[in-house]
């Protein structure tokens, strides 16, 4: 039966047909999030916020990014104190949203270590034009500091000494997904249906490919637990974020020294890969709300899927990362000043309680273990030969 909610538009009617009517979840998710024209993120057309799409830590209020840049100097006091002849340092954010988490880092930096900021770079890496324009207009009124836009083939050829974060990122990578059906296993597709002149979206089973039979063999080692798990339901949906291995491995080469922040949704390989997980963390969003169907509104919507932890660590590991270790964000932001930042408030409320209560409850947001609080925060170091 077709779900008359899973309209086709024109322009991806057009495309699917011309790859023979049918293409891969993974194809399907790439175009309808990255297109130049039609893509929810190239064009522009998401928004990030209180009164957007979906909110991220830094779009609350500039405290995430003042509590992370205490970690940040740490990192760039270190590199600057094994660097030579005044190299520079760069700043890099991959995938930077709409740029506000890049300028609270500068402008914090500049209060905390100020002498920093003329031995530096801000290196944003953004495959969007339209997610670009907004993020020029968001840093442009940074001072004395270099600002550019660069991708990562062009960083590894020129790679830099710095800090690189990645926040909100991997998530929106377009991942395989992958179906267990009566001991056999299918790569999930998209199909086009026509119905009174109208194209809509379905779901079918294809082929698997080489590299998904490869991740299946390898998932013991990999994963640490049994994949499939026993007892799964007939139909049994999950991904495989496949880009993620080859992504570490362009990091590697764009990077000469220097930590690798990830800030991002993430749970361990028994959790992500449960029997009662049937229908893997794949989730769109639209309006602040969250929508279990993929196929709706293609091109308008984000989707998301949460990373395995054990998988991830693994893929860096083999790319020349030393991981340095894990917590969750509502961790992580307590031990860089969080409760002295609480409750400095007090100062606010005797003036503008209003405003203290405002940023408050952004502050709360940032650790609540019902919302942002669970982000996990991962970190690695880039090994250099002398270090092997």
């Amino acid at each position: 039966m077709i779900d008359s909610t899973a309209r086709c538009p024109n322009w991806l009617a057009g495309r699917i047909n011309d790859q023979g009517g049918a293409i891969s979840f993974y194809q399907y998710m790439d175009w309808v999030l990255n297109d130049p024209d039609h893509g929810v993120y190239s064009t522009g057309r998401l928004q990030i916020g209180r009164n957007g799409d979906f909110c991220t830590s830094p779009s609350l209020s500039n405290d995430f990014g003042f509590l992370l840049s205490n970690q940040v100097v740490e990192w760039l006091f270190q590199l600057e104190k094994a660097s030579k002849n005044n190299q520079i340092l760069s700043l890099v954010e991959i995938g930077p949203g709409e740029g506000s988490l890049s300028r609270d880092l500068i402008n914090n930096i500049a209060e905390i270590a100020p002498y920093l900021i003329p031995k530096m770079e801000l290196v944003l890496v953004e495959l969007n034009e339209g997610m670009k324009s907004r993020q020029e207009k968001v840093v442009k009124s940074l001072k004395d500091i270099k600002i550019r836009w660069t991708d990562l083939d062009e960083l590894k050829k020129n790679p830099v000494r710095g800090v690189i974060i990645a926040h909100e990122v991997l998530d929106a990578f377009p991942v395989e997904r992958l179906i267990f059906r009566k001991n056999n296993v299918f790569r999930q597709g998209v199909a086009l249906q026509k119905e009174n002149n109208e194209n809509y979206l379905e779901f079918i089973d294809l082929k698997t490919t080489i590299s998904i039979d490869r991740f299946i063999s390898e998932s013991k080692s990999l994963l640490g637990i049994d994949f499939p798990p026993r007892g799964i339901c007939d139909g049994w949906t999950t991904e495989w974020h496949c880009d993620v291995l080859p992504w570490f491995n362009d990091l590697s080469k764009a990077l000469i020294d220097g930590p690798l922040l990830i800030v991002d949704y993430a749970m361990e390989s028994n959790r992500y890969y449960s029997k009662r997980r049937e229908d893997g963390t794949l989730i769109s969003y639209r309006g602040q709300k969250a929508n279990s169907n993929l196929l709706k509104d293609p091109g308008k919507c984000d989707l998301t899927s949460h990373l395995c932890m054990e998988a991830t660590i693994s893929y860096a590991i083999r790319n020349k990362w030393r991981f340095l270790g894990e917590t969750r964000q509502g961790q992580a932001l307590l031990a860089l000043g969080l409760s002295e930042l609480l409750y400095s408030l007090q100062n606010i409320a005797k003036n503008d309680i209003a405003t203290a209560l405002d940023r408050r409850e952004s502050l709360l947001r940032l650790v609540s273990p019902m919302g942002l609080g669970e982000f996990r925060w991962l970190a690695f170091q880039k090994v250099n030969n002398s270090d092997l």
